[in-house]
């Protein structure tokens, strides 16, 4: 049997390098995160927020390496995130967490380790600069590392609970938990780091809790909406628009998605259609209906 089709390469091109780039953008992201607690953070006897927290300490306690315990205690995490949360997002998630715990144990004996002539207020400060661009670069390419990321996701999807606030809660437990087993003063200096880690991470992104107005204008405006609601799981608005020039009449798509789902709405939009004319702005309160939807359908993308 003959084959008679063609191999559109420029096609496959098209959808495969933005997927690359995706991943080497998670992977610099880890490696980053990797350098930042090999170098900063367990030299100097400090602590960090979620999972890792927990890791550190079991490392420091029990010598049980780092990344042994960011794998394991990530598992539950990642279970948890199946049944409540997108697939694609949790499979980057996945490939961050396994990534940053491969660069740890790999980077490890070529870490070089700065001289700071003990000084935890430095360390605390530059960890949480290193740390927060490394899990900000993440973050942005529409994943994370597992731990807190995941769980406040889920605690904003089921109670409302802002990641945020989630997040410090989670924290807040780790570090009270650490003033029995270390000097006040490792707590203190944590609790530095993790500031000005989060700040950080908010600059690299943007604002990590914020949400987003999108606007989009476009010929395919029924099918790119048609995708925002069986993939992102929003809602969609049309709007009656007219085009100035031509005087044609347009579709103009509106919607409200938070941070985390800006790069699958952009994947969307350049796949239907990359002529389209889109702009996110800031959204500084919504009010009214802002859960999600339920899904349509139960497929994976990864992007291909």
């Amino acid at each position: 049997m003959r084959l008679t089709g063609k191999i559109n390469f420029d096609a496959i091109k098209r959808r495969a390098w933005p997927f690359i780039i995706k991943l080497l953008t998670i992977l610099a992201g880890a490696v980053i995160m990797a350098y930042s607690y090999n170098a900063l953070v367990i030299p100097n006897g400090l602590l960090s927020g979620g999972v890792a927290g927990i890791a550190l300490i079991g490392n420091y306690l029990l010598h049980i390496p780092f990344y042994i315990g960011v794998l394991v205690l990530n598992i539950p995490v990642f279970l948890l995130g199946l049944k409540e949360l997108d697939w694609k997002f949790i499979l980057y998630s996945l490939l961050g967490t396994v990534a940053m715990a491969i660069a740890l144990a790999l980077t490890k004996p070529f870490t070089p380790v700065p001289n700071l002539g003990h000084d935890l207020f430095l360390a605390g400060v530059f960890s949480g600069v290193i740390g927060g661009i490394g899990g900000g670069i993440i973050l942005k390419a529409g994943a994370s590392t597992g731990g807190t990321d995941i769980t406040s996701i889920i605690a904003k999807k089921r109670w409302n609970i802002s990641v945020g606030a989630f997040s410090f809660y989670c924290n807040l437990v780790i570090i009270l938990a650490s003033l029995f087993f270390f000097d006040p003063k490792i707590a203190l200096y944590t609790i530095v780091s993790m500031w000005v880690n989060g700040k950080t991470t908010d600059r690299v992104i943007d604002g990590l809790d914020n949400n987003k107005s999108v606007m989009i204008i476009s010929e395919q405006s029924v099918a790119i909406a048609a995708r925002i609601l069986n993939e992102v799981s929003r809602g969609v608005t049309f709007l009656e628009g007219q085009g100035a020039y031509s005087g044609d009449p347009k579709k103009v798509i509106n919607c409200v998605v938070n941070h985390y789902e800006i790069p699958k709405v952009k994947e969307i939009v350049l796949d239907a259609d990359p002529q389209a004319f889109m702009f996110v702005t800031e959204t500084v309160e919504v009010m009214g209906n802002f859960t999600r939807i339920p899904k349509r359908g139960n497929t994976m993308d990864l992007g291909f």
